[in-house]
């Protein structure tokens, strides 16, 4: 049993940041060791159990313990307060995989302060805005998992998620929650503040209590319940990127197939299920990827750490003062509170955004000043959504995986960086500190108007069947003009064949196929594209195809890049057309095949 080891999440920030900024001081395993819950554990059951919820109660009733929250997306089991005799026989048990103590966490910010009302310079620091313009709301929905968000707040376009701390909505209680999601999504409205990403939908999603504190098992539930919107029947409620600013110390990082840290499982299902997480390094002026005791989540790789620097005028070159809230902090300077990375691999996803003396809607209305990675952390949020969409329009990070949206996000800084030296700050890789690592300072680049394509398959190749007329001439246009295929003569009848598209963008943000075809017998036709990242033909539509032509109008999901071949530049798309019958010999006409997509 690991029982014994010392881990525990972060103290509150307010009551560990010093006056003023000095060097920190070479840390050791104990000063970052906390408290456990005692008594309290996350159980994760066995790959090898089919039912979860059966085998919960199963546990329970042999066991004697009533579980307090339930697992069943990001992975499954169950959080309970056990007796050591209890966690002996559940360690035993073939069901169980393993059982780790409950730890707690707190929100990574500082004391609110005075008021006030402008676009925050932070998101203009970002180009997420300027003095006199905003940007569209994002169509990504954005998960905030911390004390919830205010819903009675105006500026704050909040829905109801989650709570995982009581009975009832995912209401703030605390303030943190609401600061955090205004900095992400507060409205254009003429009042109050203006957010990264105005008007973007954001889910509350309620795991720290009215103190800022709470618990690994409470953050769990909030991941769970955010994979499953991934895996429900609605797509509409489809979390995209989830913010979270909060974290501690934890267990040493393994691998997502090796770990027995339950959260970091978790996080593993979670970004597999297509959620993108932006997390706080916290607030310790430490290296949050210490080896034997690393903050967690921020040292997980599979997410996006965020790092603070300090802007005062929403603009680069170091020629703001102080901030009104930090006679101590220097404009365009990395944080002195903020963490960062002291290895390649945690530098590999780290990226930094404004954190000090940050202003953003208050519980209860009005607007207030905190600082902290907390306040930086959605500043990226914000950024990743626009990334994905802004308005109508896809974005450069639409389809992409977790791990190419962190890539993108970190190549777009480095980007801006490079081209802009007066972009930057003290502390980031052109002007780094000597064994840290706060990465580039976030970039919501301002993505231009994609171009529409139209395009006709420049080539077309048989499957199974033959030829009996035309060519990818025929599909150009809907025009009873027909390129023609004869179905095998035997056992099930098989007409199949593709139209090749080349020239197609690797950056393509969108891709709808459109078909128009019919066949001389009544058959099952299905239409696929070729996804080049494993060879595979992926079923797009189906239907019955007979004597009348059938209009054929799909987008396709997933990775769009996987239907391009090569990895960049331009390639091919390939869509087949097959129809089968078990009744007699047929031919199919294609009248019109195209594909229409987005590219920058």
């Amino acid at each position: 049993m690991r029982r014994t080891v010392l881990l525990l999440a972060l103290a509150s920030f307010a009551a560990l940041m010093p006056a003023a900024w000095t060097a920190a001081p070479a840390r050791t395993a104990p000063e970052r060791a906390a408290r456990i819950v005692r008594g309290d554990y996350v159980v994760v059951l066995a790959p090898s159990v089919d039912d979860g919820a059966a085998a919960t109660r199963a546990l329970e009733n042999a066991r004697g313990f009533s579980a307090r929250l339930r697992y069943s997306h990001a992975i499954d089991g169950f959080s309970a307060t056990l007796t050591e005799g209890q966690v002996d026989a559940l360690e035993r048990d073939p069901r169980v995989a393993f059982v780790t103590p409950d730890r707690r966490v707190h929100a990574l910010a500082r004391t609110p302060l005075a008021p006030g009302d402008s676009i925050p310079p932070g998101v203009r620091r970002i180009d997420a805005a300027t003095a006199t313009e905003t940007r569209p709301a994002s169509p990504a929905n954005v998960a905030v998992i911390d004390t919830g968000i205010d819903f009675a707040h105006p500026d704050v376009p909040a829905v109801d998620g989650r709570n995982c701390v009581g009975a009832g909505p995912a209401q703030d209680d605390n303030g943190h929650g609401t600061h955090v999601a205004g900095t992400i999504a507060a409205r254009n409205d003429g009042a109050g503040v203006t957010g990264v990403a105005p008007g973007t939908k954001v889910y509350a999603v309620k795991v720290l209590d009215a103190t800022g504190g709470g618990t690994w098992s409470q953050i769990i539930c909030g991941i769970d319940w955010v994979t499953s919107t991934r895996t429900d029947a609605d797509p509409a409620n489809d979390v995209a990127v989830a913010n979270m600013s909060l974290g501690g110390p934890g267990a040493p990082v393994q691998s997502c197939s090796t770990t027995t840290d339950a959260l970091h499982k978790a996080i593993c299902a979670s970004t597999r299920a297509g959620v993108t997480y932006v997390v706080a390094a916290g607030n310790d002026g430490w290296d949050f990827d210490y080896a034997r005791v690393p903050d967690v989540p921020a040292a997980y790789p599979e997410v996006l750490t965020v790092t603070a620097m300090t802007d005062s005028d929403g603009a680069g070159g170091a020629a703001g003062g102080a901030p009104a809230c930090d006679a101590a902090a220097t404009d365009d300077r990395y944080a002195g509170f903020s963490n960062f990375a002291a290895t390649t691999a945690g530098g590999a996803h780290t990226i930094a955004a404004p954190g000090t003396c940050v202003s953003s809607t208050a519980l209860g209305g009005g607007v207030t000043t905190m600082s902290g990675t907390s306040m930086a952390t959605p500043h990226v949020t914000g950024a990743v959504a626009l990334c994905i969409g802004e308005g109508a329009v896809r974005g450069p990070c639409s389809g992409l995986t977790p791990a190419q949206v962190v890539a993108r996000m970190r190549a777009d800084a480095q980007e801006r960086t490079n081209a802009v030296p007066g972009f930057g700050f003290v502390g980031d890789p052109v002007r780094p500190v000597s064994g840290r690592i706060y990465g580039h300072l976030t970039w919501a680049r301002p993505y231009a108007a994609p171009t529409r394509v139209t395009a006709a398959p420049a080539s077309t190749a048989l499957v199974t069947g033959s030829l009996r007329s035309g060519s990818a001439t025929n599909l150009r246009a809907d025009d009873d003009s027909y390129y023609e295929v004869y179905s095998t003569s035997s056992s099930t009848y098989t007409s199949a064949w593709f139209g090749r598209f080349t020239g197609v963008s690797n950056a393509l943000q969108s891709l709808d196929v459109s078909y128009r075809g019919k066949a001389s017998r009544a058959c099952s036709q299905t239409l696929w594209l070729f996804r080049w990242t494993d060879n595979a033909w992926v079923r797009v539509d189906a239907r019955t195809a007979g004597a009348s032509e059938v209009q054929v109008d799909v987008a396709a999901t997933g990775a769009l890049a996987d239907y391009v071949s090569g990895t960049s530049g331009d390639g091919d798309v390939r869509v087949r057309v097959r129809c089968t019958s078990t009744t007699a010999p047929f031919y199919t006409s294609g009248d019109m095949m195209k594909i229409s997509y987005l590219r920058p």
